[in-house]
């Protein structure tokens, strides 16, 4: 019973994708088992043990279970044989022309339809192609590929069950034309190419879920010289080694979803002259300091969003290694935990140097810069009055202090604190929000645009930014805010100095 099966082997039950890692006697049962590990982890029931003995190991933790070989798998198909069942209708049933009523009195003819399909079916047109999840487990003679769909550009054949990487490149040396792979989700049991001439010309490589090890990546990457863009999440990848396997020409690369816990272990990625897009989301990096002399020479977009960067100092080791970041994503870390949404924006862009423009998606205008930097050296200089004996200490941790002094002007520190207050109280307004019962007091600098405060609103409150309207009432003077131009300053409507702006929120 267990003859047709071999170690290693990719199969699949009711569309779920495992390898074999076992076959023969689990303990005192009767009869074989086979050892599978499932690519979703919550198939599974251990990691290869039973009753305490451990019969076979998996990739991931907890993706093991045992099953009877008698258990039919999911057939399999060859490749050009999942195209046409993808799309082509040669699998389908005779088609009829159907009525679609949508009221009482109209009736619209289902008309169209067939010419769409007919369309698709002619696979030689087709530049797009993407046959992921189909069991397929074999390639077709080159010669049927090259007939069959000779224009493809872009070809996805994630989640199937070929075993040998050789497959996927005979598969592409029949698409002259193919520029963009995603290969995610296939478990290779042979990384041995004998000709890779059809990977020579990819730009952009998909390569999410297949678990390597670094030597089998290097091998891997190796095979493709021309990529420029690398998508490679769900990886468990925790160390980038040096020197980089990564190919020259990469601009941008995808990391998410990996087991990084600090900017150093990315730091052979500096090697490339040309990389300019770096995502670490969804890691565990708790720091940013990178080793010295490192440099990411390109680098302009960096997104660090889901990790576990614990304070705003951290962003000061930013700078050095990143001298054209010009986007930056730190949205969903610690360091915002014991902040406002509104006070951790203004930190993070007092912290960033000018060349920041876009910050968490959103672009850094010209009039919230100043807002910001403003705002934050008024808190350093709260921080040398209540600590004067640890202003060398506390200027340690703020970099930007002499620079935005020079663009700013240093603040008021010491004794004269109500200069300082008089300072900030000249550039922001003391501002009630009611809404539902519930208030909200909260400090606005004068340079907010209207359709801003808007989207603060809405957040604090729950309300439909769209939804939202504010009524703004000082010293008696009723102002609503949303009957003016959105994008112009709340300072243009409200007058700084005239006390506390009570501003009552409805929802339209």
């Amino acid at each position: 019973m267990t003859d047709s099966f071999r170690i290693n082997q990719r199969l699949s039950y009711d569309g779920a994708l495992c390898t074999v890692r076992y076959i023969g006697k689990v303990g005192e049962t009767k009869g074989e088992w086979l050892g599978v590990e499932w690519d979703d982890v919550l198939r599974g029931k251990h990691s290869g043990e039973h009753e305490g003995k451990r019969y076979f190991d998996c990739l991931i933790p907890g993706a093991g279970s045992f099953i009877r070989p008698t258990r039919k798998p999911d057939p399999t198909i060859s490749f050009i044989e999942g195209l046409r069942r993808k799309y082509t209708t040669e699998f389908d049933a005779p088609r009829k022309e159907q009525a679609i009523v949508l009221t009482a009195n109209k009736v619209f003819e289902e008309v169209g339809f067939d010419k769409i399909i007919q369309k698709l079916s002619q696979l030689q047109n087709l530049k797009i192609i993407i046959v992921d999840g189909l069991q397929i487990d074999r390639v077709d003679d080159i010669a049927v590929i090259r007939a069959t769909c000779p224009n493809i550009e872009e070809l996805d054949v994630s989640r199937n069950r070929f075993e040998k990487l050789e497959d996927i490149a005979l598969v592409c040396s029949a698409l002259p034309k193919l520029r963009s792979l995603r290969i995610s989700g296939n478990r290779f049991n042979s990384l041995d190419v004998t000709d890779a001439s059809g990977f020579a010309n990819i730009t952009s490589l998909e390569i999410s879920n297949i678990l390597m090890t670094w030597p089998e990546l290097t091998q891997l990457l190796a095979y493709f010289p021309s990529v420029t863009t690398l998508i490679a999440p769900h990886n468990n990848l925790s160390q980038i080694p040096s020197p980089s396997p990564f190919p020259a020409p990469l601009t941008a690369v995808d990391f998410s979803y990996n087991n990084f816990s600090s900017l150093a272990s990315l730091a052979s990625m500096s090697e490339l002259p040309n990389l300019k897009t770096l995502i670490a989301s969804h890691n565990s990096i708790t720091t940013l300091t990178t080793p010295p002399g490192t440099s990411f020479p390109a680098l302009d977009r960096l997104d660090l969003a889901y990790n576990r960067i614990p304070t705003f100092s951290c962003l000061d080791e930013l700078p050095p290694a990143t001298p054209h970041l010009n986007s930056l994503r730190i949205s969903h870390n610690p360091l915002y935990s014991d902040f406002t949404h509104d006070e951790g924006h203004m930190l993070s862009i007092g912290r960033l140097p000018t060349r920041v423009t876009i910050l968490n998606h959103s672009t850094i205008t010209t009039k919230e810069r100043e807002n910001a930097e403003m705002w934050y050296l008024s808190r350093i200089a709260k921080e040398f009055t209540a600590s004067p004996e640890r202003k060398d200490e506390i200027l340690k941790s703020h970099r930007r202090w002499e620079e935005l002094c020079k663009l700013h002007g240093e603040p008021a520190v010491g004794e004269d604190k109500s200069e300082t207050e008089k300072t900030l109280a000249a550039k922001v307004f003391d501002m009630e929000f009611s809404y539902g019962g519930k208030t909200v007091r909260r400090r606005v600098p004068k340079g907010t645009p209207v359709s801003t405060l808007r989207g603060m609103v809405g957040r604090w409150f729950g309300v439909p930014v769209l939804g939202v309207r504010l009524k703004c009432c000082q010293e008696g003077e009723e102002t609503v805010l949303d009957e003016v131009d959105d994008t112009r300053e709340v300072g243009m409507h409200v007058e700084v100095g005239k006390g506390e702006v009570k501003v009552v929120v409805e929802a339209m």
